[in-house]
């Protein structure tokens, strides 16, 4: 089976990494749109655009699904792809949906918090789904933008990664007892914010994700192809891929998106782009 996964950028990387060591067998295509991130800032209308544009250039190489790495899209843009993929014949997958699940499973007590970028926190896709699923549940968002660049500048642990995230969560502490990393660059930082809250269960969406594709798609043995495209900056893609990945991530293409086709054009807010 053939799976395209999409990010603004580098951090879906944590997914793909995830997705291969649980189904090694699937040819995964990774595209990350680095010559418009991040989307963690952009209107609700634009990541759908940018969302639909990737899908369609994913579905257009013969993905059988399509994974939405990216959790400001998945907020926003999601509803629109999966009703294209529907008509493309492609399943498509967010990284909320999991996440909340897991969270639910583990939390006991207190507030749940959706740790996030700014984007995703005022989306509230993940507030909404918890409450929906527990209601009067306590959740409480919080943006931490910085742990972006902190992670893909490698400073994973030390004393500028420990004092942001004191800084970020310092005051969570006993008030909650589960925290979701709603952001594909914070499994990254995950020591530092678990010593920034301590006693706190933590869920990666990436890890979580995965199993659900997994469950979804059945066990796919032996060794699949990987590629990666990108709309921009090849060069730094590698060396920050490989922070994420483990590895540097090759073959690594640049990629010039053309206007979505069929579904994923028509499922466009006003249908225009």
């Amino acid at each position: 089976m053939r799976v395209g996964i999409f990010d603004s950028g580098v951090g879906g990387l944590t997914v793909l990494r995830a997705v291969a060591e649980a189904m090694p067998g699937l040819d995964l295509i990774y595209l990350g749109d680095t010559a418009r991130v991040p989307y963690g800032t952009r209107s609700p209308r634009t990541v759908i655009r940018y969302s639909l544009g990737l899908g369609s250039f994913l579905a257009g190489q013969g993905v059988d699904a399509l994974v939405v790495a990216c959790n400001t899209a998945t907020t926003h843009a999601l509803p629109a792809l999966q009703r294209a993929g529907a008509e493309a014949g492609v399943r498509v997958f967010g990284v909320i949906e999991p996440g909340v699940t897991a969270a639910l499973r583990v939390h006991e007590r207190g507030a749940i918090a959706v740790l996030g970028t700014e984007g995703t926190v005022r989306g509230g896709a993940y507030q909404r789904a918890l409450v929906q699923a527990r209601p009067g549940l306590e959740v409480v968002g919080r943006a931490c933008p910085l742990f972006v660049p902190l992670a893909e500048e490698g400073w994973l642990s030390g004393e500028v990664p420990e004092l942001v995230a004191s800084r970020y969560l310092s005051d969570l502490v006993g008030q909650i007892d589960t925290a979701i990393l709603g952001c594909t660059h914070y499994p990254l930082l995950k020591e530092v914010i678990q010593r920034a809250l301590p006693g706190v269960r933590l869920v990666d969406s990436a890890t979580e994700t995965a199993a659900a594709l997994l469950q979804a798609l059945g066990p796919q043995p032996g060794q699949g192809a990987r590629v990666f495209q990108v709309t921009d900056h090849v060069e730094r893609f590698g060396q920050t891929g490989a922070i994420f990945l483990g590895q540097e991530p090759s073959p690594v293409e640049w990629v010039d998106l053309p206007p979505p086709a069929g579904a994923f054009a028509s499922c466009c807010p006003e249908g225009r782009f």
